[in-house]
């Protein structure tokens, strides 16, 4: 096992996800690739109203996209299989295989409104029994393979970073592209801007409530009767500086109110932005843009740096001195901004991908997706470990979780307790609360007790929430999954939707 881990975190290092234990095979050689990939999988075809047929993919390019939603790595080549798609039109067909690593992430539903959430255009395939992985013989996530005209392997490649070594691969083989008939992509409908779109972090500012509406790359300030009075964001998606009503962001998540200052980690741009509410501006502070790699990170020049996913963003420290802690989820690591001095470095994490308590400086995080403070600690979620842990003291330390493979859903103290995928949390007093995301639940955690409970919700009352927050004396969900906020009565068991009126 301790072997396993090591290899772990070698592949993780090189820009990619681990060997499944388990889904290794040869390749079945008595049956063609392309006719495989006609079946649809176990799952049948999404993101789809044609699924694509043999004659449809004979004698074109076929690039095969092995991913599970959430992998942080998957997620960050999105920008590259979209780039390949416009560069090689209709003589290239890209196909999505999820093959799922969570049993939360097996549903065709979900699997659907991932692929609408990353924008993907093109088909993909369910492959939640792992068999055309296994077929293939893939070993990790994300993983590329390239099939010629005539239906023979031409390429693989594994981890991110691979757009030139593909667009090599498939350009050499396009003058033997006989077939450039154009198979049915997802052109997707307008979105309804009177309404949520994947709503991933709530905050507070004065008596309002500030929503990142990430699938419509925009922060929402509105009022607590739920009428939107400001909007930040034109709704684009893009990375430009300016008014609120030109200002883009790219899937913002992360969000830290300072005074009349909103920090946001604007995720998929890797960069932190800040929307000054009496200016009417939006800035960058931090990031260059670019997909960051440096796990080594030290700069008094934070517009200089690369980031990589940054997912949640939250205030420490004391007010004469007040700095921001950046879950890095893409770097596995916990960066320190401090606007005073305009500086970031590491807070925590070495980099590598697994759950290691330690020093700061030694210790390793799994795609750090949420944060929270209380009494001086700093609480964060990893959802790739299915973990709650803290830095305290200059150490990080685990509350609920043990492994990269280790999750489900059970209650009780460490280490038998289980989440899968947490991706928000709400700390105050002596209580945590979680956003167990692929759990689609709220769980609490006792800091006395050590122990985890789960909130008696009605069942299929929350799809992957992405937040959970306490302002005043109610508890608000970010109910991402399906498009909304909602206020969760514990004691009754139920959630009310939070009704959003948009002015005309």
């Amino acid at each position: 096992m301790k072997l396993f881990r090591t290899i772990v975190s070698i592949l993780i290092l090189a820009g990619l996800w681990a060997v499944l234990p388990f889904a290794q095979s040869e390749a079945a050689p008595s049956e063609s690739a392309i006719d495989r990939l006609a079946t649809g999988g176990a799952g049948g075809w999404l993101n789809t109203d044609k699924p694509p047929t043999i004659d449809d993919m004979k004698g074109k390019i076929v690039l095969l996209d092995f991913w599970t939603y959430g992998c942080i790595n998957c997620i960050q080549v999105v920008p590259d299989l979209k780039a390949l798609e416009e560069i090689y039109g209709d003589k290239l067909v890209v196909i999505g295989v999820h093959s799922a690593k969570y049993k939360g992430e097996e549903d065709s539903a979900r699997i659907l409104s991932a692929a609408k959430r990353f924008g993907l255009t093109h088909p993909v395939i369910n492959d939640y029994d792992f068999a055309i992985w296994k077929s293939f013989g893939v070993e990790a996530w994300p993983t590329f393979v390239v099939l010629g005209p005539s239906g023979q392997e031409i390429a693989r490649a594994s981890g991110e970073g691979k757009r030139e070594y593909l667009s090599r691969k498939i350009a050499a083989a396009i003058p033997d592209v006989t077939n450039t008939n154009q198979v049915a992509r997802v052109t997707g409908k307008p979105d309804n801007l009177k309404s949520l779109s994947f709503p991933a972090r709530i905050k507070s500012y004065k008596d309002k409530l500030v929503i990142a509406d990430s699938g419509h790359n925009r922060i929402l300030i509105v009022g607590k009767d739920g009428t939107v009075e400001t909007i930040i964001g034109s709704g684009a998606s893009g990375r430009k500086d300016g008014s609120f009503e030109k200002a883009e962001f790219n899937h913002p998540r992360g969000m830290q109110v300072i005074g009349d200052k909103i920090y946001i980690a604007d995720t998929d741009n890797h960069m932190i932005r800040l929307a000054d509410l009496q200016t009417k501006q939006v800035t960058t502070v931090v990031g260059n843009g670019s997909r960051g790699f440096d796990r080594d990170v030290d700069s008094d020049e934070p517009l200089g740096i690369a980031l990589a996913s940054p997912w949640d963003i939250k205030g420490i420290g004391v007010n004469e001195h007040l700095m921001l802690a950046i879950a890095t989820a893409g770097l596995h690591q916990i960066h320190i901004y401090d606007p005073s001095k305009n500086t970031i470095k590491v807070l925590a994490g070495t980099g590598a991908e697994n759950i290691k308590d330690g020093e700061d400086d030694e210790a390793e995080l799994a795609q750090t997706s949420g944060l929270s403070e209380s009494g001086g600690h700093l609480y964060f979620v990893d959802a790739e470990t299915s973990s709650l842990r803290v830095v305290k003291d200059g150490a990080v330390k685990t509350l609920v979780g043990t492994g990269l493979f280790d999750f489900g859903l059970k209650d009780g103290a460490y280490p038998s307790a289980l989440m899968q995928h947490p991706q928000g949390l709400y700390a105050g007093g002596d209580k945590i609360l979680v956003a167990d995301t692929y759990n689609n639940a709220i769980r609490e955690y006792d800091l006395k007790t050590g122990a985890l409970s789960t909130w008696p919700l009605a069942k299929n009352a929350l799809e992957e929430p992405g937040d959970v927050t306490v302002i005043g004396d109610k508890t608000y969900i970010a109910d991402t999954g399906h498009n909304r906020i909602v206020i969760v009565n514990k004691a009754a068991g139920k959630v009310d939707d939070f009704t959003l009126t948009f002015r005309e």
